[in-house]
């Protein structure tokens, strides 16, 4: 029996003269244009990155202008307020200065007192130790049996 008549290599095909390549080179052609697309998507996955990075520095650099302007004006609303006190009370404009500051130092006090509280507050691992010997201990008794 013989085998239908087909392309062979070499011969004219429907899409023009079929190339004949020896197994070996097919399959170092294959596995050059898998290398080189795999260093393509490397190099694109990094471009990526680069442009994502970029995106969140200049989104980071935004936000601490803002944070500059927004201390900047909380400074404008405390002279503000020092000069409101001055008029309304008829103060001389350093006691009502004065007045402002000592709020200020009054409200850093307290802020003070309640970090050093959180600070002061142990941090307690046990629980979580326990957990872990639990879960080593689970592994154990249950290491080797089939479901």
């Amino acid at each position: 029996m013989t085998a239908p008549p087909g392309p062979e290599a070499g011969s004219e095909g429907a899409f023009g003269r079929r190339p004949s390549v020896g197994t070996a080179a097919a399959a170092r052609a294959v596995a050059e244009d898998a290398s080189a697309l795999v260093r393509a998507e490397i190099e694109l996955a990094k471009a990526e990155l680069l442009i994502g990075v970029r995106a969140k520095a200049t989104g980071a650099g935004l936000l601490a202008g803002a944070g500059v302007l927004a201390a900047l004006a909380g400074l404008a609303l405390l002279l503000a307020l020092g000069f409101a006190l001055a008029e309304v009370a008829g103060l001389p404009g350093w006691a009502s200065a004065l007045i402002v500051a000592g709020l200020l130092l009054l409200v850093a006090a307290i802020l003070v007192l309640l970090g050093r509280k959180a600070l002061a507050t142990p941090i307690d691992l046990e629980p979580a130790k326990e957990r872990l010997r639990e879960d080593v201990e689970h592994a154990k008794r249950n290491l080797g049996r089939q479901p």
